[in-house]
């Protein structure tokens, strides 16, 4: 199998499955990824969903030996704008999804794939971790959306220096720019993806799927906008048993048991 599910906990772990090849991505992964997301995000039982590869890459990105077929190699701007059209439809589909998603960059990150971790609300990534957004190096430019998540996540000017040079960036680069929110060392990786997860998943559901959303509209929203809805949110929160349980447990000095209702 090519990716992996498993949910357990309320974390559901989606893993890219080609480890012999450093997880280079088929063109039938992307759209079972993007199932996978939306099984994870309709399912009750799950609260965060976590995307990794398996073995040591998290993805080469495509997989250049079927790039270089005499039927793709060449093809006609027609048909590469279908194709760019449907990784981008991709990518729009993850972002689609209401419950959070880290990416546990375990190692390297190219091409496409740094989309498909570009797509997650944040990153713990592996000390040897990597990005290469070698685009330009094959006569291309980036694709599957991108540009859009690379220069609201790091900023303009430090996306042309990535993208133009094409050169590599480091885990702790990218950790400084804000690629990735920390970093961790061998022996901790999985341990802190782990507990990162669990943190997330101990919270009361509604109240993250929420403030999940509200973060990710906010960037595009003027001040009166984001606080009337946080505002609508609140209302809302108000009334479910998870907050209620959380206001009941600290009064009681226990730990709240949250339900998502």
């Amino acid at each position: 199998m090519s990716l992996l599910y498993e949910a357990t906990d309320g974390i559901a772990t989606i893993t890219l499955n080609r480890p012999q090849a450093l997880n280079a991505l088929l063109p039938e992964m992307g759209d079972e990824l993007a199932d996978l997301v939306a099984r994870a995000d309709g399912d009750d039982s799950v609260r965060v969903i976590v995307l990794t590869g398996a073995g040591k890459a998290f993805s080469a990105g495509a997989d250049l030996k079927l790039m270089g077929r005499p039927d793709r190699l060449g093809r006609s701007a027609l048909i590469g704008r279908q194709r760019n059209l449907h990784g981008s439809g991709i990518v729009e589909r993850l972002l689609r999804r209401e419950k959070p998603m880290l990416a546990a960059l375990n190692g390297v990150a190219a091409g496409m794939a740094c989309a498909y971790v570009l797509a997650c609300d944040f990153v713990v990534a592996h000390a040897e971790a990597r990005f290469v957004f070698g685009f330009v190096r094959l006569g291309f430019v980036p694709d599957s959306g991108t540009t859009y998540l690379l220069t609201r996540r790091i900023g303009i000017a430090a996306a042309q220096k990535i993208i133009l040079t094409g050169e590599p960036v480091g885990a702790e680069e990218a950790c400084r720019l804000g690629l990735v929110s920390e970093v961790a060392a061998d022996a901790q990786f999985r341990a802190r993806v782990t507990q990162v997860a669990q943190a997330i998943a101990g919270q009361p559901p509604q109240a993250v799927m929420l403030a999940r959303g509200l973060l990710m509209r906010a960037a595009e929203s003027d001040f009166r906008q984001a606080a009337e809805a946080e505002a609508l949110a609140q209302g809302i929160l108000g009334e479910t048993e998870d907050h209620k349980e959380a206001v009941r447990a600290f009064v009681e000095k226990r730990k709240p048991v949250f339900t998502g209702k």
